[in-house]
């Protein structure tokens, strides 16, 4: 099917209308980010308890126009609250995406997840449950296009590249998986490509940016070589 921006609240009410009464938050971009662009940027899930049902959320889908990563001003587990865009993952997600050579204004975002949880190792977060959410996904990838899904997280079993690595990427033997050193300590950076909607999409997982500085000209390179954005 192909789809359309103005699709997109029809179908998370279609496919997971029933977690509306949660906490959670859909696209992390504005609106104006549902157009073609090289990059889909993925993060786990929202963080913390949350402070905004799911439904609300999602019915801003066409109308949002901040950006979680420059415009909103974050609190960590110490209650300390950032200014605007400053909170350390902010700041890394801003400086990986410059580094790429992307306005980070202009690039899509979102997570695998949609509602919160206060630790990733939560039972319910497991694949099964990121599969209720896959398909909006894949929906927001064909309005996008992108030459790249850049995910932050790349362990096996709770990130968005352990996700896509379990659909797309099982058998290494027969895909074109790469990996590299990240430039800290033993965490590596890994890669893939794989057929999504019609179209070769380059499926690159960092370690997290909570832990994880990308700006390392040689992993920098590597995306770009690897994706050809």
């Amino acid at each position: 099917m192909n789809y359309k921006k103005e699709d997109l609240i029809e179908l998370g009410e279609r496919l997971f209308g029933h977690l509306y009464n949660r906490f959670g938050e859909g696209l992390y971009s504005s609106h104006e980010t549902l157009k073609k662009g090289d990059v889909y940027l993925l993060g786990l899930n929202p963080g913390g308890s949350g402070h905004t049902l799911l439904g609300d959320f999602m019915s801003k889908t066409l109308t949002r126009t901040e950006n979680s990563y420059l415009d909103e001003a974050w609190v960590n587990g110490q209650s300390r609250k950032y200014a605007k865009g400053s909170a350390p993952l902010q700041k890394r997600i801003q400086s990986l995406l410059e580094g790429l050579d992307q306005n980070v204004a202009d690039v899509c975002a979102s997570n695998l997840i949609f509602t919160t949880s206060k630790s990733s190792n939560d039972d319910s977060y497991n694949f099964g449950f990121a599969g209720t959410f896959w398909p909006f996904h894949q929906a927001v990838i064909e309005i996008v296009q992108p030459k790249l899904i850049l995910s932050f997280g790349n362990s096996r079993l709770h990130s968005p590249f352990g996700f896509l690595k379990s659909l797309y990427c099982e058998d290494l033997e027969k895909s074109n998986f790469e990996e590299i050193d990240s430039g800290h300590g033993k965490w590596k950076c890994y890669g893939f490509k794989a057929d999504i909607n019609g179209r070769s999409t380059a499926i690159i997982g960092l370690p997290h940016l909570s832990y994880y500085s990308p700006n390392k000209e040689p992993v920098l390179k590597w995306i770009k070589e690897f994706s050809g954005i």
